[in-house]
């Protein structure tokens, strides 16, 4: 069947037929295992985000909770729609609104803080220390103590800081919600 002058033409079909292996291997796509190594990943990541969302929600919860059982006062300040609430065991006492001043604004966090600090004067001079995080005070506040300057501010109302003040003691618990 075969003869020796065709022996040429069996290598050189060896060689054809290895080249066009090697062209219709690449045809195929790239192997399945990447795409479903980019899948496990973004599932990875979404569930990175859910876990973390409940983990606020958990804290939120607790902190409320918490509360609940306590006999004090505590505000609820939520970043995002600029509102804080006073409230007494789940009741509200009092909503306003508020602006957080231009010096770092990024450094409030969401979480659970107490007041350290409250300073009396005049409404030019009012303001409630959060950690040595923050400080809440009135529109009009000229009176920044000792370790004050740089801090952001929470801007409230005369009148509602005025409330706020009267109702909070140092101690007393606020919630940031982003």
């Amino acid at each position: 069947m075969f003869h020796i002058g065709k022996g040429i033409d069996k290598i050189t079909q060896m060689f054809f037929l290895i080249l066009f292996s090697f062209l219709l291997m690449g045809m195929d796509g790239p192997p399945r295992g990447d795409d479903e190594l980019r899948m496990i990943e973004e599932k990875r990541a979404q569930l990175t985000v859910r876990v973390e969302a409940l983990k606020d929600e958990q804290d939120f919860l607790l902190f409320q909770r918490a509360i609940a059982g306590s006999d004090s006062k505590y505000l609820l300040l939520d970043l995002s729609a600029g509102t804080g609430t006073l409230k007494y065991r789940n009741r509200i006492l009092r909503t306003f609104g508020f602006t957080v001043s231009a010096a770092r604004p990024n450094q409030l966090r969401k979480g659970r803080y107490s007041i350290t600090r409250k300073s009396d004067g005049a409404p030019g001079k009012m303001s409630l220390a959060v950690q040595d995080i923050f400080i809440i005070h009135g529109k009009a506040y000229s009176g920044r103590q000792a370790g004050e300057n740089g801090l952001p501010g929470v801007i409230v109302g005369r009148k509602d800081l005025a409330a706020i003040y009267y109702a909070v003691e140092q101690g007393s618990m606020l919630y940031i919600v982003r």
